[in-house]
């Protein structure tokens, strides 16, 4: 069953944010979400995660899914080390250990994965992250500015990664960059100018 927002409007304040939006997101596809600063795609997150509700309309398929996500910020414990950040995002580490160890391989953290998160660079904290995000059970993953910062020679490789990782999954890609967009090979769409669903 496709994901779907039916007629929402959402408003803060008096800054209008959706009028009568309507999207679908398919099952087990890679969506991207694109659009310009300011227009819509962080609120369009939280209204998919219940942190928002939205003034007006309904959201169908949301509410049996599990999500996980990578946001902008990277909301990592730091004073943890990589592979305790990862394995924290799982009810059984033991369990899931050898994967959250083929993940650091995968993003080339694993020679740091004992050094404390604060200690990392941005890029680092950036594959950690997603190392984070890809461990979990989901069935949505939504990944909002996922590769922001990467080192651009590296960031190839992570994208093959999170590919991997998320394979038969429904991806939702929020992004500024339109080769990212098309590197997952999935729909597009523009928030500016939603599709007439």
């Amino acid at each position: 069953m496709a994901l779907e927002l039916i007629h929402v409007y959402k408003n803060f304040g008096d800054k209008n944010v959706f009028t009568n939006l309507n999207l679908s997101f398919s099952e087990k596809k890679v969506t991207a979400v694109m659009g310009p600063s300011g227009s819509g795609k962080s609120t369009l997150i939280n209204l998919m995660l219940g942190i928002y509700r939205p003034d007006y309309g309904e959201l169908k398929g949301f509410k049996d899914k599990r999500f996980s996500v990578v946001f902008q910020e990277d909301r990592l414990l730091e004073h943890k080390n990589g592979i305790n950040n990862i394995l924290f995002a799982v009810r059984n580490p033991k369990v899931h250990e050898a994967r959250a160890w083929e993940l650091m391989m995968d993003c080339e953290l694993s020679e740091d994965a004992y050094k404390k998160t604060r200690d990392y660079s941005g890029g680092m904290k950036r594959r950690l992250s997603l190392c984070r995000a890809l461990i979990s059970d989901f069935d949505v993953l939504i990944l909002d500015e996922p590769f922001k910062g990467l080192d651009e020679a590296l960031k190839p490789k992570i994208m093959d990664v999170v590919q991997k990782h998320s394979a038969y999954k429904t991806v939702i890609l929020v992004t500024h960059d339109k080769s990212e967009a098309v590197y997952f090979g999935g729909r597009i769409i523009d928030i500016t100018n939603p599709p007439q669903e």
